[in-house]
């Protein structure tokens, strides 16, 4: 049994990943009773508000609340033999160690998805704690290939994940948002420019799996043409050196957030 503590929008991804491959047994605890009923009506899951509950009945648990939640849930279950279970924490800026010390157990794998899981197009960094079996991790992956794409990484990475993966979504939209702006600037209206660029985007990222992005940038650049022209506004601006800075200032903000749990 998988259980999920939380159904949040992850969560939810996640469920719906699983629930297209052959495992069918998922339970989740979700305090808010609506989202309860949506999750259980959507997707056939069984549901409680009761932590303690899932956790006798999961063999993996998937931690999938705000980090900030996760003392709570570590006071929860002080008195709570977790050792025979699997903790999976999907929460920002908590490290394997804090969540060993925390549910007092030694099979902890820490995992950072990222938003585009809502459509089965996510990329899950996996970081396992030394000693878990192959066979754990073999689940673990199941779980999260259901979703997309995964890649195992030391932990020490996390924080450049975050800045890469976590945090690329956002950042990527940010620059999409600019071109559908630059667009309507140009003359174009706004349902066009979106059109224009959402698309773009789509089918550079489709061309992106089977060429890398110097190839792409040469095979639309001619010389003395539209492209080298713009490419030269970014180059003299070093748009290059500003995303580096962007992915940095989002690497150090996840080294500061790195949680310490009550008690440690």
């Amino acid at each position: 049994m998988i259980g999920f503590i939380g159904g949040g929008n992850m969560a939810e991804a996640l469920i719906k990943g699983i629930r297209g491959t052959a495992s069918k047994d998922i339970y989740v605890s979700e305090p808010n009773e609506q989202r309860r009923l949506y999750l259980k009506t959507t997707y056939g899951v069984d549901t409680t508000g009761n932590n303690m509950e899932l956790a006798a009945s999961s063999d993996i648990i998937v931690i999938a609340v705000k980090p900030q939640v996760i003392s709570a849930l570590a006071d929860e279950f002080s008195g709570t033999d977790l050792s025979k279970k699997t903790i999976v924490s999907i929460a920002a800026g908590v490290s394997i160690s804090n969540l060993r010390q925390a549910f007092r157990t030694e099979t902890v794998i820490r995992v950072m998805p990222n938003t585009p899981a809502l459509v089965l197009k996510g990329m899950s960094v996996i970081s396992a704690a030394e000693g878990i079996s192959p066979e754990t991790i073999d689940k673990i992956d199941a779980i999260f290939s259901s979703i997309g794409e995964i890649l195992h990484l030391p932990e020490a990475h996390m924080d450049a994940v975050t800045a890469v993966s976590g945090s690329g979504p956002a950042f990527i939209s940010f620059f999409v948002q600019g071109m559908i702006e630059g667009g309507i600037a140009l003359g174009l209206d706004g349902q066009t420019a979106s059109a224009l660029a959402i698309q773009t985007l789509a089918g550079t990222s489709e061309l992106l799996a089977s060429h890398s992005p110097e190839a792409i940038i040469k095979m639309v650049s001619s010389p003395g043409g539209t492209t080298v022209a713009g490419l030269k506004v970014m180059q003299d601006r070093d748009a290059a050196g500003l995303i580096a800075d962007v992915l940095r200032a989002a690497a150090i903000r996840s080294a500061e957030l790195n949680i310490k749990l009550k008690g440690q």
